[in-house]
């Protein structure tokens, strides 16, 4: 089964879901489950100006049906979480999760905020390895560390750490995706991989997993560090790559500049497959039946493809 969680509910996450949800069959949409609360979901297909039903266990919308478990959270919850809070309860190894965007203010485990759902992943499972993927139409992008503060990640980054998030990924990316990986390209820490030192010896972490991993993956090749700011000039239509970067903000100008909302923000290391969109919650257009579906539309197949496969 396909899992769907609300998301924020003044966000545009339950708007690009119900358009989307137009271009779908019957057939596709009878494996996915929608978690949201009633009130919202009533609220959201009123802007839209779309027909719909809610009954007990579905949502008929324009001729079509939709699994849904209505939510209703406490005083002391968020509808984000606790809809997230329910599928978690229920979910297998071979269903997919499939999250809407939230504010990291709605994100709370044990009374704490989480810096987004993979932090909040790694905090209720306790697995810090987890990876961050993001993924078009013909490119894989793994970022070794995410939310957490620049000053933070040469901290984060040691051989060990690096060496697991790759070899999670390599491994999720052919269990999941059927394909596999012939050349990983790893950015550097330092602006031009630290220029031999001269901008620092940081990037000698990279160096040594990648001979680690190489006794792991002798098939494929890997090459780091090199610049971050260069690293896409390395694209090959020929060779099924993964491009790894350091942080954040090193990977994904690059990565949302060329596919925009045509990218798939996954949670790797899990049981199961967490995937959303690349996109955030975009409060300015909630109401206002604007928001584009196009990126939503993209997981949902995507979700239903690797569903279908398995």
């Amino acid at each position: 089964m396909i899992y769907v969680s609300q998301g924020h509910e003044l966000g545009i996450g339950l708007e690009v879901f119900f358009k989307s949800t137009l271009s779908l069959s019957q057939n596709t949409l009878d494996h996915f489950v929608l978690y949201a609360n009633s009130k919202s979901i009533g609220d959201t297909l009123k802007t839209l100006n779309l027909p719909f039903k809610i009954q007990d266990s579905n949502i008929v919308v324009c001729g079509k049906q939709l699994s849904y478990c209505d939510i209703n959270a406490d005083k002391n919850e968020t509808e984000s979480s606790k809809s997230l809070l329910e599928i978690l309860k229920i979910i297998k190894k071979e269903d997919i999760l499939i999250t809407l965007p939230t504010s990291k203010d709605q994100l709370i485990h044990n009374d704490e905020n989480c810096a987004g759902y993979t932090e909040f992943f790694r905090k209720f499972y306790q697995i810090d390895e987890l990876s961050m993927i993001f993924k078009s139409y013909d490119l894989f992008v793994l970022l070794l560390s995410d939310h957490i503060p620049l000053s933070s990640v040469t901290k984060k980054l040691n051989q060990d750490f690096i060496s697991s998030k790759i070899q999670i990924t390599l491994k999720s990316i052919k269990k999941y995706f059927k394909l596999d990986i012939n050349e990983v390209l790893i950015s550097g820490i330092n602006p031009h991989a630290g220029e031999g030192g001269v901008l620092g010896h940081e990037d000698s972490v990279i160096s040594s997993s990648i001979q680690d991993l190489n006794k792991t993956f002798p098939k494929i090749k890997l090459q780091g560090p090199l610049p971050g700011d260069t690293l896409h000039f390395h694209k090959s239509d020929q060779l099924k790559q993964l491009f790894v970067y350091a942080f954040h903000d090193q990977g994904l100008p690059f990565f949302k500049d060329k596919y925009g909302l045509f990218g798939i923000n996954i949670t790797m290391g899990l049981d199961f497959l967490r995937m959303s969109v690349d996109h955030g919650t975009a409060f300015s257009l909630y109401g206002k039946n604007q928001a584009s579906s196009s990126g939503c539309l993209y997981v949902l197949n995507e979700a239903f493809k690797i569903h279908s496969n398995r």
